[in-house]
């Protein structure tokens, strides 16, 4: 499967974009995995996917941490900041996928694309994974990266599942 190809097209970025959001993307994957399921695993995404370093290094170059709250700075701020609860409140409590989703809107702001779009990623990311991992390792990935799934993950505040749902809630959609 053509990740960048995919990326490209479904978001309607340039192809140095695409490599950009599929390198944070699969970081925050294997860093998941990694404190999740082990390094081995996490090594394992790294011999199964050899691009992937270099399009995490493209993202580095793409969109750097200017005012130094990066990811976490945005993570931070859909998660509690301001009154109204954030990304926490919106989800009514599902602190398992919170996380997730936050990272996921967090990228993508980052790469100046609209959080809506985060729907479209998640089928992406997880056929480029089924694609190049055993399906043992695949597996893993979805019990500790549920949003990958998109429709059985979990309920969102709205009753759709997975990603799509979840975003529904948190979008007031």
């Amino acid at each position: 499967m053509d990740l960048i190809g995919q990326l490209s097209q479904q978001l309607g970025v340039d192809g140095t974009q695409a490599q950009g959001l599929a390198g944070s993307l699969l970081k925050l994957v294997q860093g998941t995995v990694q404190e999740k399921v082990g390094p081995d695993a996490a090594r394992q995404m790294d011999q199964a996917i050899p691009e992937m370093q270099g399009w995490q290094q493209t993202a580095a170059a793409q969109a750097p941490t200017a005012d130094g709250g990066g990811l976490m700075g945005a993570l931070g701020g859909l998660m509690g900041g301001g009154g109204g609860g954030g990304l926490m409140g919106a989800l009514g409590g599902a602190a398992a996928h919170a996380g997730e989703v936050a990272g996921v809107v967090a990228i993508l702001q980052r790469f100046n694309l609209d959080a809506g779009k985060a729907a479209l990623v998640a089928p992406l990311l997880l056929n480029f994974l089924k694609s190049r991992l055993d399906p043992a390792l695949v597996g893993k990935i979805l019990a500790v990266v549920p949003m990958l799934t998109g429709g059985s993950g979990g309920s969102g505040p709205q009753g759709g599942g997975g990603l799509g749902g979840m975003l529904g809630g948190i979008l007031g959609g």
